[in-house]
């Protein structure tokens, strides 16, 4: 009787091979598209040197080399500005200070300089104000800014503990009480895309701030009832088409409540079940490694983070030649 439902490893070796194309010659330096029209391909990129640290990482390859790993620093903090800011167009200056300070967290490394930009924000009642100005009628793009903060001072240490006191107070007196997403009283129409999807994709980023600093999920059980929604009853059609970084939104909130409550304990099994063979459908599927979707090194991150989360949630479910390893367990931010 085979161990595992499906084998991924041809999947890890065309990784392997695909990641190599977007290589520009030399230890870290990556484009993140090579067939995007207007991009240019043979310049590096933030995302495109970030996600295939990410990716190596997962797979477990980052280079051991000392000489290796020191150009792969060198090229990560070559993005950031004097200020601290890290900046690509493709995100917001916190998304993109984050993504690439995580990055630089898997080389045991860290920004080039102190996080400045960020200052203002070491200010308990300026946090409030930050939080209480973001547009929440885009969760999901807002909580870009408001977790990528918070990830990049939690990897560099330059606020201590009392300031993530603050953030989840805000946090937790803040939570929608009939969902379990952000912010209450905001949540929008199942019935569209992406709609209620934005708010969990919102919340996924401040979730996964609560578990690198091992605080509970506020309202886990009503937040399991709005996953369930989503990928039963909503507009949403995950992992029919593409897989990337709404299907790990949805994956990682399934399976981490999971490890918070009992709640409907059977059916989110059956969630992530249905996940595994709809996500393993795609990546195996030979058209869809050759189409638009496999052109962007940072979507194809997000895929194999729903992998990884996957195999590590639904033991049994999908081999691999190593374990994935999801960066999310290491430190916050995707």
């Amino acid at each position: 009787m085979p161990r595992y439902r499906h084998d991924l490893t041809e999947f890890v070796d065309f990784l392997r091979g695909w990641l190599v194309g977007y290589n520009l010659g030399e230890p870290g330096r990556y484009t993140r598209h090579l067939r995007r029209e207007g991009y240019d391909s043979g310049a590096p990129d933030a995302y495109g040197c970030a996600d295939a640290a990410n990716l190596l990482a997962m797979i477990g390859e980052l280079p051991y080399d000392a000489e290796e790993r020191a150009a792969w620093v060198a090229g990560l903090q070559s993005f950031q500005k004097p200020d601290g800011e890290f900046v690509d167009g493709s995100h917001s200056r916190y998304h993109t200070t984050a993504h690439v300070t995580a990055a630089l967290e898997l080389f045991d490394a860290r920004p080039r300089h102190r996080l400045a930009f960020l200052a203002e924000l070491a200010d308990h009642d300026r946090l409030r104000r930050f939080l209480d100005g973001l547009d929440w009628d885009r969760p999901w793009p807002a909580s870009h800014d408001a977790a990528g903060a918070a990830s990049a001072l939690a990897i560099t240490g330059e606020v201590g503990p009392d300031w993530f006191d603050a953030y989840f107070d805000w946090f937790d007196a803040e939570v929608d009480p009939a969902t379990g997403l952000w912010r209450r009283g905001r949540m929008l129409p199942a019935d569209e895309w992406p709609g209620f999807f934005s708010n969990l994709g919102g919340s996924f980023h401040y979730h996964f701030v609560y578990d690198y600093l091992r605080q509970p999920w506020p309202a886990v059980d009503r937040l399991i009832d709005s996953c369930l929604i989503l990928l039963h009853e909503s507009a949403g059609r995950f992992a029919l088409d593409t897989v990337g970084f709404a299907e790990i939104d949805l994956i990682f909130c399934l399976s981490r409540a999971r490890r918070q409550t009992a709640h409907r304990f059977d059916e989110v099994g059956a969630a992530l079940d249905l996940l595994v063979e709809r996500v393993v459908a795609l990546l195996n599927d030979q058209s869809y490694r050759e189409s638009a979707a496999f052109d962007d090194v940072h979507s194809t991150f997000g895929a194999v983070c729903a992998l990884a989360e996957l195999q590590r949630a639904v033991p049994g479910s999908i081999r691999t030649p190593v374990p994935l390893r999801l960066v999310l367990d290491r430190r916050p931010f995707i």
